[in-house]
């Protein structure tokens, strides 16, 4: 499905980020990975770069300018980009009443700015060499639905909404489209939070989703080798939910009540 096709994972060291890329990887696409630490400070980053036709740049994308030379090392390792994805991010912040603009700047920067600088890095490259790409963004059902504690995390995601929506508008004269994948609550080393350890407050947790379990990577890095594909070029502006019906459901700890159960509440 990806064959001839280079990509770029930001934040690929584990979890999503390493999910997708070992799914663009066995779609037949060259990937270059990417974390703020050494490629041999994750296990599952070496074993994909046994595969071949895998790279890896190592940058720290809170940082001015490593977006830039991320994007500009990953294009040189290939001999160009057709797919980025800009899927690094953080949801760690104090809570509200003690939030600082050094968290505000660091979330946004992140999880925002990070994608807008390697997008018009990878944009700026293309437009020269005369061919466009698709973007991808790595979102939440956050950027749409609140969750407590989660202020600037959720507020990010939502400019990430608006962004995908935006660069669809500006660089589709160029050939580029872009879309948002948002997954609900994913199972990885980040978003454990103790609930492997905690059975009772997992049962809670997945007793809100639908489909009734917790999402694993793999349910979700196939649709970005899908979005990433000619199948989906038609695509472009959109967010697209992953999440096991969670944001389908409203209300979904409210009991339902012995009236709503019984026949007098039958038309």
């Amino acid at each position: 499905m990806l064959a001839g096709k280079r990509a770029l994972v930001t934040g690929s060291g584990h979890g999503i980020g390493l999910g997708v890329a070992r799914a663009l990887r066995r779609h037949g696409a060259q990937v270059v990975l990417n974390a703020e630490r050494p490629a041999a400070a994750f296990a599952g980053v070496g074993e994909l770069m046994t595969l071949g036709d895998v790279a890896f740049v190592q940058a720290d994308l809170t940082k001015a300018g490593e977006p830039e030379r991320l994007v500009a090392e990953a294009w040189a390792a290939f001999g160009g980009l057709d797919v980025l994805v800009n899927n690094v991010g953080t949801f760690r912040e104090p809570a509200l009443l003690d939030l600082s603009r050094t968290d505000f700047d660091l979330v946004f920067g992140l999880n925002v700015w990070a994608g807008l600088a390697a997008a018009k890095e990878f944009a700026r490259r293309g437009i020269a060499a005369g061919r466009g790409g698709r973007i991808l963004f790595t979102t939440s059902l956050n950027g749409s639905r609140s969750e407590p504690a989660h202020t600037l995390y959720d507020a990010s995601k939502g400019a990430v909404n608006a962004l995908t929506r935006q660069l669809a508008i500006e660089l589709a004269p160029y050939g580029f489209t872009t879309v948002a994948i948002a997954p609900g609550l994913v199972e990885t080393p980040l978003t454990d939070m103790g609930l492997r350890s905690d059975p009772a407050a997992r049962r809670a947790v997945e007793n809100q989703i639908p489909v009734g379990r917790i999402s694993t990577v793999d349910d979700v890095a196939e649709w970005y080798a899908f979005l990433a594909s000619d199948a989906a070029a038609y695509a472009t502006g959109t967010v697209i939910t992953v999440d096991g019906g969670l944001d389908a459901q409203q209300m979904p700890t409210r009991p339902i009540t012995e009236f709503e159960r019984s026949r007098e509440n039958r038309p």
